[in-house]
C-alpha cells in the first residue's frame, strides 16, 4: 500500500477505535463533542498527508530536473512493452532535439516511439530516423 492510502486507513482507525489519544492541550479546553474531536483527528492527518504529499512532488520533481532529456526519452521508450526488442538509439541536438534511430518491428511502434520522445518534459521536437524491419 502507499503512504496515502495506510494515512488513510490509520485516521479511520483512530477515527472508529478511539485508540489514540489527543496530544494533552497546555490550557484546559472546553469540553467538545465526540464529532469535533473526531474532525480535529481528521484535519490533523489530511494536514499531515497534504505535507507529504508535498515534500513527494518536491523530491519528483528535483528528481526530474535533474534527469537530462536524453535519460528521460530513454526510459519512456525503455519501459514501454510496445517497443520491448527494438533496437533503439537515442541522441539530443541542441539540448531539447531528440534524434531517434535503431529499429523498430512496425510502423505502429515506430510512431509510438517518436510520440512517447514528443511527450516527454523538455523535448521541442523530434526527428524520427526509425526504420521498420518487418510488417506485421
Amino acid at each position: 500500500m502507499n503512504k496515502l492510502t495506510l494515512a488513510v486507513l490509520a485516521i479511520c482507525l483512530l477515527c472508529t477505535t478511539g485508540a489514540a489519544q489527543a496530544p494533552p492541550q497546555p490550557t484546559p479546553q472546553p469540553q467538545t463533542g465526540t464529532a469535533t474531536q473526531i474532525g480535529e483527528k481528521i484535519d490533523r492527518g489530511l494536514t499531515q498527508i497534504g505535507t507529504e504529499l508535498s515534500q513527494a512532488w518536491a523530491e519528483a520533481r528535483k528528481s526530474i530536473e535533474k534527469m537530462g532529456v536524453q535519460g528521460r526519452v530513454y526510459g519512456r521508450l525503455h519501459w514501454d512493452k510496445d517497443l520491448e526488442g527494438s533496437k533503439l538509439e537515442i541522441s539530443v541536438r541542441d539540448n531539447q532535439i531528440i534524434v531517434l534511430a535503431g529499429n523498430v518491428a512496425t510502423a505502429a511502434t515506430k510512431q509510438k516511439a517518436e510520440q512517447l520522445a514528443s511527450d516527454t518534459i523538455g523535448v521541442n521536437s523530434v526527428v524520427n530516423e526509425l526504420s521498420v524491419t518487418s510488417s506485421k
